[in-house]
């Protein structure tokens, strides 16, 4: 009887022995009370859905990235929204815009690309563009196959375009300043206008890398 009655409190006495032990390790983890051994412990030990603290920095690539197009689209969107002409039957053509301290006859790689960004823009706003830049033909050549030509000689001579989008581009010294205009082109008037402000970097990431490598401040 005596073995049995020690053998009993040796039981209860190792069952408190692991409880206690078992309480120590949870207050560890969920606690912190002791302190991680490595850096490596101290990761583990956080829950890994916890939100990142006030005092972190956003690396730059978690910033929106705005580029021409954003500007663009807002463009398209003041000039459909101010003019009250233009219907299904409406074909519209969109001209390359030029500096105003240049002839109006000279583009560059910048205002040929707005002129391209912003056929894909009215496009979607569903206004019917014609791109007077077609070919009758496929030009089939050693570096690739075209449809598009700026050879006048190559395109048709009439076009069903009653509408035109054009525009001036004015140098800043922290951008580009852009009017817009949708004109009508039988009577030369103006339909609809818009304006934005491009910034510089903007503008330099699309810029040449023969013609247009620095842009010009005055």
């Amino acid at each position: 009887m005596k073995w049995l009655v020690m053998l009993t409190v040796s039981i209860v006495a190792a069952m408190v022995l692991s409880s206690c032990a078992s309480a120590q390790r949870t207050v560890n983890v969920a606690g912190q009370v002791g302190k991680p051994d490595s850096r490596a412990e101290r990761i583990a030990l956080q829950p890994s859905h916890a939100a990142p603290s006030g005092h972190e920095q956003h690396s730059p690539s978690q910033q929106p990235l705005l580029t021409v197009n954003d500007y663009v689209r807002n463009l398209v969107h003041e000039l459909m929204a101010l003019q009250h002409s233009l219907d299904s039957d409406s074909q519209l053509g969109v001209t390359d815009f030029s500096y105003v301290d240049t002839g109006l006859d000279q583009g560059t790689v910048f205002s040929n690309y707005l002129s391209e960004a912003m056929i894909y823009d009215l496009h979607k706003f569903g206004v019917p563009v014609l791109d007077y830049k077609v070919t009758d033909y496929i030009r089939v050549t050693d570096s690739g196959d075209f449809v598009l030509s700026r050879n006048f000689q190559e395109l048709s001579e009439t076009v069903a375009i009653r509408y035109v989008v054009t525009g001036t581009l004015t140098t800043h010294q922290q951008g580009v300043l852009v009017n817009a205009r949708l004109v009508q082109i039988d009577n030369k008037r103006v339909i609809s206008a818009a304006r934005t402000f491009i910034p510089r970097h903007i503008v330099q990431a699309v810029v040449s890398r023969q013609g247009e490598q620095v842009m010009r401040i005055k």
